[in-house]
């Protein structure tokens, strides 16, 4: 008699686990307590995808979007419509002036128009502020407008004004904020340029972009590699996703819907995984088995042009190396200020191994004035870039 309870006590167990509605195990109970609400891990996930698929972008981010894009003609004469995009929240603004800063280089970084009038990054800049449901986007359209750039929400419980500490609740949901927001811009037929809001440019990076003939761009690790044959797979090594670039095709706006299901996936499983380490994977799924010559192509930056601060405070160093080999990581010389043979390559610099938002803050502004001192006027390298 025993036994037979003990068999129905766990049937109705494996019963309750079985049911959506039981999934009560909080991703809050894996971290250190923060202030953002204990949500359990189906919760977080429904704001991103529903029971038919991830919800439609909303009017306000159909029309920023449609405003913000630019028609270019990339190095194969071909036109294409593209949109910068980057996600911010309210600790973003505060302090150090991070988010300032990453606007008002972008605004610094112009170019000229076929017509001649006198265009800048910043104007196609399209931000999603992650919010608390039926929040605004004013604070952000406050600091953000007079750069030229539109603010729309992204809503979900799990967001505060808190910072998004490592691992916490709230940043597993920025990856689906960030999968979510490119998937949205791919399937309006946009291009999409996506930034983390902690990097600098020194230079134009679209004329870079655009003539390679590849469905899908990302930064990377320190090795050497090129980056204008279209492959099939990623180089060995880790990616940097704080820069994407995403030509909008049908198989390459499959991949990103598959990327965010999966993280839904893995989230209802009460395996959540990160962006940063699925991406690759995600987006080889696709490539792999069609091939770059039958729909997408793939490739990883040059580290040298596009470096972050993990591959060392200025960055890396491949000069002599075997393609595929391991570069150096770069110190900084005894003054604290960078070689300039490293720096005169550089279209951006971004920090993501620094944590704190005011320290991120000094890191790029440090290295903007020693580009400044050392290389010239930041934009002053620039390539030409063909607007129409």
């Amino acid at each position: 008699m025993v036994y037979t309870l003990i068999r129905k006590l766990m049937a109705w167990l494996l019963a309750l686990w079985a049911s959506s509605s039981w999934v009560h195990i909080s991703w809050a109970a894996h971290v250190k307590t923060g202030s953002w609400p204990k949500m359990t891990v189906a919760e977080i996930s429904t704001s991103f995808m529903g029971q038919y698929g991830p919800p439609l972008p909303d009017r306000e981010f159909i029309e920023a979007t449609q405003a913000a894009s630019m028609q270019v003609i990339d190095g194969f004469g071909r036109q294409r419509r593209l949109v910068l995009l980057s996600l911010t929240s309210e600790s973003t603004f505060r302090g150090a002036g991070l988010w300032e800063l990453f606007l008002g280089n972008l605004r610094n970084i112009t170019f000229s128009r076929r017509e001649a009038s006198q265009d800048h990054l910043a104007n196609h800049l399209v931000a999603r502020v992650m919010t608390l449901p039926n929040s605004t986007a004013n604070n952000c359209n406050r600091i953000s407008n007079r750069f030229g750039v539109r603010c729309v929400t992204i809503g979900s419980p799990i967001f505060t004004a808190d910072d998004f500490g490592y691992k916490t609740p709230p940043f597993f949901g920025l990856s689906f904020a960030k999968t979510l927001t490119i998937l949205d811009a791919l399937a309006l037929g946009l291009d999409v340029f996506f930034l983390d809001c902690d990097q600098v440019f020194f230079r134009n990076p679209l004329p870079y972009i655009l003539a390679r003939d590849i469905d899908v761009l990302v930064s990377g690790d320190c090795s050497k590699r090129q980056d204008s044959l279209p492959k099939s797979r990623f180089p060995p090594g880790p990616s940097n996703i704080g820069l994407l670039y995403f030509r909008s095709t049908p198989l390459v706006t499959r991949a990103v819907a598959n990327w965010l299901y999966y993280l839904v996936q893995k989230a209802i499983q009460g395996q959540p995984k990160l962006d940063q380490s699925s991406f690759n994977a995600a987006m080889e799924w696709v490539s792999g088995e069609m091939g770059e010559k039958q729909a997408m192509s793939v490739a990883m930056l040059r580290s040298e042009y596009f470096p972050h601060w993990c591959l060392g405070p200025c960055g890396c160093d491949t000069e002599g190396m075997e393609m595929g080999q391991p570069g150096w990581h770069v110190n900084r010389l005894r003054d604290g200020t960078c070689k300039e043979d490293y720096m005169i390559k550089w279209y951006n610099f971004h920090v993501p191994c620094n944590q704190r938002m005011d320290n991120k803050a000094r890191a790029l502004q440090e290295l903007l004035s020693m580009y400044t001192d050392k290389v010239g006027l930041i934009n002053s390298r620039s390539e030409h870039l063909d607007v129409l």
